[in-house]
């Protein structure tokens, strides 16, 4: 064997690797790739009614679902006039 018969070998093996590695991560076998989550955080009491205490200032003293109507409204008199 010549070298060139070396280097069309070595080329060969490296493609047959590379199909293999790609026909592993399409059957789902792929251990090179792990998933990394990080376990969920929830907010304390505390921060619980931080949250409240600055959405109730956005919203004024009106409900949500009636900014929400007002706001229907609204556009539907701009559309109307």
């Amino acid at each position: 064997m010549n070298e060139e018969d070396e280097a069309f070998n070595e080329i060969e093996r490296k493609a047959k690797q590379r199909m293999e590695a790609v026909r592993a991560a399409m059957r789902g076998e792929d251990d090179d790739i792990q998933d990394y989550k990080r376990p969920w955080v929830g907010l304390t009491d505390d921060e619980q009614s931080f949250v409240f205490d600055q959405v109730k200032q956005i919203v004024d003293s009106k409900p949500f679902w009636v900014r929400f109507a007002d706001a229907v409204e609204a556009k539907l008199k701009e559309k109307n006039t």
